[in-house]
């Protein structure tokens, strides 16, 4: 009865499971969206720096006026202008006009001198670029990243203006620098951090401001007083130009750089217009939601200015 009672117990143990069959864990599903190759707290931007021609006045002011200018105080406004500068919002779907400005311009072939027709008749002249630089960048948060606007001007004398407040300044080789420092905010926006600064002088070995190394570098003065913060929403776009008289900070940052022996004479008839630069930034992604906010880069990186 022992051996018959021991039969039993193994055919109901392995004779009932050995017709179910193995289970392989089901392979997850591929998501149809790629995955994000940017940092957790980064911000994807667009920086385009575009040289405007000297006929294209007209349409810029059509242009500049489309855009969002009561997106900052309008006590910065007043700060702005007073040193020759201005900057607005610009929407996602950006005027139809820029496209007018920031385009090649067409090749007149009446313009051209013998060796440029020869070139054209040939298919070898190449249309002149108004576009200077056109980068897409991926800026970690409180990560400053320095954008050279203007030429080297050889000689310039500057004053900058807070009200009845004047600081006057002068120098060789001076360049306007701005810096765009980013930060995502939990709504999906990013908030901007704008500073301008006048690279001037000789380089010469300096302390790097975040490291303890000498790097050769011109001496930087900062622009505390125009210094600001913009809210921006992904597709939106900053856009930075000099006022319409290109005078004062506006020329240092936006004007066209001009030798001594270029600049005008006053005694002379009048010039046309000058020409002058326009910086767009805009946000074209972001990571930062605080729907998933669980682990967060705390590095700070940093951008130097290049000279």
């Amino acid at each position: 009865m022992s051996r018959l009672f021991y039969y039993i117990i193994l055919t109901l143990l392995f004779g009932a499971g050995g017709c179910a069959e193995w289970e392989t864990p089901e392979t997850p599903a591929r998501s149809i969206f790629p995955q994000s190759r940017i940092a957790p707290d980064a911000v994807g931007m667009e920086v385009a720096l575009a040289q405007l021609d000297t006929q294209q006045t007209d349409d810029f002011e059509l242009f500049w006026n489309q855009l969002d200018q009561q997106a900052l105080p309008l006590a910065l406004r007043k700060r702005l202008d007073q040193n020759g500068l201005r900057a607005a919002v610009m929407a996602s779907a950006p005027p139809s006009i820029l496209h007018q400005l920031i385009d090649p311009p067409p090749i007149l072939p009446d313009n051209l001198n013998n060796l440029e027709m020869q070139l054209y008749l040939k298919g070898l002249l190449r249309k002149k670029q108004r576009m200077i630089t056109h980068d897409r960048i991926s800026n970690r948060e409180g990560e400053l990243y320095s954008i050279p606007v203007s030429d080297i001007h050889p000689q310039f004398s500057w004053n900058i203006r807070n009200g009845d407040m004047e600081t006057p300044g002068a120098g060789a080789a001076v360049r306007g620098g701005i810096n765009i420092t980013t930060f995502p905010q939990g709504d999906g926006t990013v908030k901007l951090l704008i500073e301008f600064e006048i690279h001037h002088g000789k380089s010469r070995p300096q302390i790097a401001e975040r490291s303890f190394f000498k790097e050769n570098r011109q001496a930087i003065q900062r622009l505390e007083d125009l210094k600001f913060e913009i809210v921006l929403m992904p597709g939106e776009s900053l856009a930075l130009a000099p006022t319409a008289d290109i005078a004062d900070l506006g020329k240092l940052f936006f004007g066209a750089a001009q030798s001594e022996s270029e600049q005008p004479n006053s005694a002379s008839s009048e010039s046309p217009a000058p020409s002058h630069r326009l910086l767009l930034v805009r946000i074209v992604q972001t990571q930062m939601d605080d729907l998933f906010n669980d682990s967060r880069f705390v590095e700070k990186l940093t951008t130097a200015f290049a000279e």
